[in-house]
């Protein structure tokens, strides 16, 4: 009996190491791969990924941040993207003025930049 349990502790601890499971940020790192989670994907869809993707048309915004691309940096550059998100988020630099005035309905509320900011910063420091 002492071994089954031995076992099953020891699975755990191999899969906890394994794969890290952050539940305060809800983001995911499993095998190397960064995953944004569904409610902060939500997020870049409304009000950021118009700009800040490889497709996008806006040459300022792809050069600063490419969400599709967040999961294929390294650890420390994605923690200095994460950490910026926060930064600019928090300082209601994003989504910019300018771009607001044509598209008030890609304002973040106070609760979406709360949370992204919150998913951000927890992000940066799990990695």
């Amino acid at each position: 009996m002492n071994k089954f349990f031995s076992f099953l502790i020891g699975s755990f601890v191999a899969i906890a190491l394994l794969t890290s499971f952050d539940i305060k940020s809800n983001t995911t790192v499993a095998d190397g791969k960064f995953e944004i989670p569904e409610n902060i994907n939500a997020i870049f869809k409304k009000s950021c990924f118009g700009c800040h993707n490889t497709d996008s048309k806006n040459e300022d915004g792809k050069e600063e941040l490419m969400i599709d691309k967040l999961s294929k940096l390294k650890k420390s550059k994605l923690a200095s993207k994460l950490n910026k998100i926060a930064k600019t988020t928090a300082e209601g630099e994003m989504p910019p003025e300018k771009f607001l005035k044509k598209y008030p309905d890609k304002a973040l509320t106070d609760e979406e930049a709360k949370t992204l900011i919150e998913w951000a910063k927890a992000s940066a420091e799990a990695l």
